[in-house]
């Protein structure tokens, strides 16, 4: 059973009370929370039906997954091909203080139009699979302390760093052992956004040491470094979201674009 089964099952149930309706989505819940990683993970499912008669007959005007203190190596959910009878108007997802991949994340929400799902095998074996996605919007933040642990998770090269966030540049300072040196090192630049996946260090300048990195070994860095953060590869997110801003100020990274369920990969 996928991660949204039984969180509209409830929608197919006749005339069911509300004291039902309760039962399955804590048990949507607690089957969301089985895929997660994490000693105590917190996950609530709440729903809306479109209507009396609407609800039952698989309609559901929203579904808001809301979480925190977990881990997970991706996106826990995906669509998958089928037909496209059940509907769920707009599907919310509010995350908050959890690990996605290396990366700890202090809030990711999205609200996602359109969604649809194979109404008839929820019918027969009250189970949903997610069968399309809208595109909606979604917004991410992300604290400076979380990126410099980021960087070192991610970079064997960087033993040890901190990361600044201010009037929309990203200043990274610390210790490397690369292949043209062992060295402090401090790096200043902008985040350049690469098909709305893939972020780069951009107008950097470089310093090894006390003195200004020469155009060779800065390329070398900046090899090294560039992407500092791919969402498919390190995040595991599969096009779940296409960043169309961002903001640095007060040590916290906040994106925002274009979001959707992504298809299960193969």
């Amino acid at each position: 059973m996928g991660p949204l089964a039984l969180v509209a099952a409830f929608g197919l149930l006749i005339g069911a009370g509300s004291s039902e309706v309760r039962k399955f989505e804590r048990l949507a819940a607690d089957h969301i929370k089985a895929t997660l990683k994490g000693a105590a993970p917190v996950v609530t499912v709440k729903s809306k039906f479109s209507g009396y008669v609407a609800g039952p007959l698989g309609d559901l005007a929203s579904v808001a997954i809301h979480g925190h203190s977990f881990g997970t190596d991706g996106l826990p959910l995906f669509t998958e091909p089928g037909p496209t009878r059940g509907r769920i108007r707009n599907l919310e997802l509010a995350l908050r203080n959890f690990r996605l991949g290396k990366l700890d994340v202090a809030r990711i929400r999205a609200d996602i139009p359109e969604c649809r799902f194979d109404y008839d095998l929820a019918l027969r074996r009250k189970q949903i699979r997610l069968t399309h996605s809208g595109e909606g919007t979604g917004e991410v933040e992300v604290a400076a302390a979380s990126l410099q642990d980021f960087i070192v998770r991610k970079f064997g090269e960087v033993k040890r760093c901190t990361v600044t966030l201010s009037r929309d540049r990203i200043i990274v300072e610390g210790y490397g052992e690369f292949i043209i040196v062992k060295t402090d090192f401090r790096v200043s630049a902008r985040l350049r956004i690469e098909e709305g996946r893939r972020f780069y260090l951009d107008e950097a300048f470089i310093i090894f040491g006390d003195r200004f990195a020469d155009e060779a070994s800065a390329k070398v860095l900046l090899d090294l470094l560039n992407p500092v953060v791919d969402l498919d590869r390190d995040l595991g997110l599969h096009g779940a979201i296409d960043v169309q801003g961002l903001r640095l100020e007060h040590n916290v990274l906040r994106a925002w674009g274009a979001a959707r369920i992504p298809k299960r990969p193969e």
